[in-house]
């Protein structure tokens, strides 16, 4: 009675361990998915801005058809531009966190 018990526990105890690990290699995945999104959205964002700044990636015409897509991105530079003059606020938002 005794060993059964122990041997329970130990698959228990097992079982926990591989839920464990299914979970770190979820989030684990979660995060470098969510790390490849921010390069992805930076990279858009400079093809698609960069002609407007003078950077040549690609043509003004084409870069003006995907302005659409940016809607939230233009109304988020707007309101920067618009608070210009609290530069140290921006850096704390940018920083992330309640300040």
């Amino acid at each position: 009675m005794y060993v059964l018990d122990r041997l329970r526990k130990l698959a228990r105890e097992l079982l926990e361990f591989v839920r464990g690990v299914d979970r770190a290699l979820l989030e684990e995945s979660v995060s470098a998915l969510e790390g490849e999104y921010l390069e992805l959205e930076s990279a858009f964002l400079t093809a698609v801005l960069g002609p407007l700044v003078g950077v040549r990636t690609l043509t003004p015409l084409l870069s003006l058809e995907l302005l659409d897509a940016l809607r939230g991105e233009l109304r988020v530079l707007a309101s920067r531009a618009f608070r210009g003059e609290d530069v140290l606020g921006d850096l704390m938002s940018a920083l992330g966190g309640e300040w």
